[in-house]
């Protein structure tokens, strides 16, 4: 229940905001800002939060973390928006869905604010007069773009500030034929214009447009018998159409359209735009998303459209979303129209192609996120291991992890499970259990003992290589008496730890005090994932050979049961409880097992079940 203190202070808050439209910020205890939303009346917004009784998942557990409230009064609800971005990227709020990395992509620049203008790539859109194109999600796809236009279109490639006051020598583009030589002060700005005029038209996806025009500029310069320059034209016609060849027709009516796809996991999520410009399929872009644990997908779509969309340089006419994403957009659609002077409509096919074109899109989200989870998991990984390794003073990097746990019930069937983890992955070929021979009842440090043991003496007897660092599941005990079964052995130099559930704390042989780290720290999660995983691996073991024992211990008391009527019972039924609940009929139907003997074994069976609690 929320602290009716806490609840007064906010509501008290709340009088003062009034129908203004605006955003407001939620708190937690700390004072961080835990969510940013906009509002077109604040009051009756942030109001609609304090309901504890909220069907809104999300809601819900916002209203548990909630301590304080502040706002920033707008005059319109598209000043709001755009504020909530800005605030957004500010804050980083946990409950909000957002743009993953908070690196600037790079853009494609064309200086045109020069006289002669040059293509390069920046992270810095400046309001200067220059054309922007992007953003562009892959550095390697940007870098390739740029090769690209320097290919095919001669611009200088050199910055200089043109022109000269004396004209200098070319350098060797100019003598390969890819830079037309502005710095010899031999090319009149009215010529250089008309090139970067085409590069502008092939950034902009107008190819076809372009090409037609160079047609035409060929023909003109053929006539004319400038047979040189039609030449240049002709290979720029050339390598353009080479490109357009490699690009899917995806829509006849030649548009220039984005297609959207989303993929969700847990918390992590990746969009991606098929970039669809004069009717083909020109290229992908891909966005990480996060905070999408309590959010579905029209919030996403929303989040993304407002990040994207309001900073772009080219728009489409035409944005296809799936169903899920519908919604009020008109306020998002009003502030593209106010910012950029035209409007995008936004589709959602429910058949046809363009609904074959957002499965695409979804199917090429679900390839990118599940390929950037794995990517994370890596690189986490390797840094847990030099963590492990230089926080532990360990010898060499722990690229081989074992860890061992005791599992019993009150004491009966103990048995204990080792797992291993090679280059901080599960190696389940690695993995083993234990039957315990000389211990039973609760003995958890002498059990562990028994089992680093027979682990040990195993791989020095098959000359099998050691482990880099052994986990030991516990404390001080438990870590002492493995230390012990290693030096008996002669193998006390191999690293071992102990990690206790708690407080999850590092245990040291021969020290009496644990140490703490970050439970945060890649080294932790991954002793803890190895740590669990030892321990679930063993309570199943467990479970299985009670589960045995008990179904073993149920058939005993069932007189004329020899040792093959109970073996066929045991592989028809597999577990106690269906054994318990069997009718006659099943009975009939084990190997072995008559009308006569399944009455009997079915009336000893129900006389148990008055006897044994289920």
């Amino acid at each position: 229940m929320k602290d009716a203190l806490i609840l007064k202070t906010i509501q008290e808050k709340i009088k003062n905001l009034g129908s203004l439209p605006g955003c407001y910020l939620w708190k937690n205890q700390l004072g961080q800002v835990i969510y940013v939303g906009k509002a077109l009346k604040l009051q009756s917004r942030v109001r609609s939060y304090l309901n504890p009784n909220q069907k809104d998942r999300k809601t819900r557990a916002l209203y548990v973390e909630l301590y304080d409230l502040d706002w920033i009064a707008t005059r319109t609800e598209k000043e709001a928006l755009l504020l909530e971005a800005t605030l957004i990227k500010k804050y980083n709020p946990k409950f909000n869905v957002r743009l993953k990395d908070d690196k600037k992509y790079p853009f494609l620049c064309v200086s045109t604010s020069e006289d002669y203008p040059m293509v390069f790539l920046t992270r810095k859109v400046k309001d200067n007069g220059d054309r922007y194109f992007g953003p562009f999600t892959d550095v390697k796809a940007a870098k390739d773009t740029l090769e690209l236009i320097h290919r095919i279109f001669p611009v200088r490639k050199t910055k200089l500030k043109l022109p000269l006051s004396k004209p200098q020598r070319p350098c060797l583009n100019f003598h390969m034929g890819r830079c037309l030589g502005p710095c010899q002060g031999n090319i009149t700005k009215e010529t250089y214009s008309e090139l970067v005029d085409e590069i502008l038209r092939f950034l902009e996806g107008k190819k076809d447009r372009l090409v037609a025009d160079l047609k035409s500029a060929m023909l003109d310069a053929s006539t004319k018998m400038e047979y040189e320059r039609a030449g240049f034209l002709k290979q720029r016609i050339e390598k353009i159409n080479q490109i357009r060849e490699k690009q899917t027709v995806v829509s006849l009516d030649g548009g220039d359209e984005d297609i959207l796809g989303i993929s969700k996991r847990d918390d992590e999520g990746q969009i991606v735009i098929l970039e669809v410009r004069g009717g083909r399929l020109e290229g992908k872009k891909s966005f990480p998303l996060t905070g999408l644990s309590f959010s579905d997908d029209e919030e996403a779509f929303n989040s993304f459209l407002r990040d994207y969309y309001l900073n772009v340089t080219i728009l489409p006419s035409v944005v296809y979303l799936p169903t899920s994403a519908k919604g009020n957009h008109d306020v998002f659609l009003e502030t593209i129209l106010e910012k950029y002077g035209t409007s995008i409509k936004l589709k959602f096919p429910e058949m046809g192609p363009k609904k074959s074109l957002l499965r695409l899109a979804e199917k090429n989200a679900e390839l990118s996120l599940t390929e950037r989870i794995l990517a994370t998991k890596l690189r986490d990984q390797t840094v847990a291991m030099k963590e492990l390794q230089e926080k532990l003073n360990l010898p060499t990097l722990p690229r081989t992890i074992e860890c061992y746990d005791i599992s019993h019930f009150q004491g009966s069937s103990p048995v204990a499970s080792g797992v291993m983890f090679v280059e901080g992955k599960p190696y389940k070929s690695g993995y083993r259990h234990y039957k315990m021979r000389g211990y039973d009842g609760i003995n958890d440090p002498g059990m562990i003992h028994e089992v680093i043991a027979r682990r040990l003496s195993h791989l020095v007897n098959e000359e099998e290589p050691l482990p880099d660092l052994i986990v030991i599941d516990g404390g001080l005990t438990q870590l002492s008496r493995a230390a012990e079964a290693a030096n008996a052995l002669d193998l006390g130099h191999i690293p071992m730890v102990g990690l206790a559930k708690k407080r999850e704390e590092i245990y040291f042989p021969g020290e009496k005090h644990p140490y703490s780290f970050d439970i945060h720290s890649p080294m932790m999660r991954l002793l803890r994932n190895v740590r669990d995983e030892a321990h679930r691996f063993g309570v199943t073991f467990q479970r299985l050979q009670r589960k045995k024992k008990a179904l073993k211990s149920i058939l005993d008391d069932i007189p004329d049961i020899g040792a093959s009527r109970r073996k066929n019972i045991l592989i028809y039924f597999q577990s106690k409880k269906k054994v318990t609940d069997a009718t006659k009929e099943e009975l009939e139907k084990v190997q072995g097992i008559g009308p006569v003997l399944a009455e009997k074994i079915y009336n000893n069976i129900q006389s148990l079940k008055k006897i044994e609690p289920r």
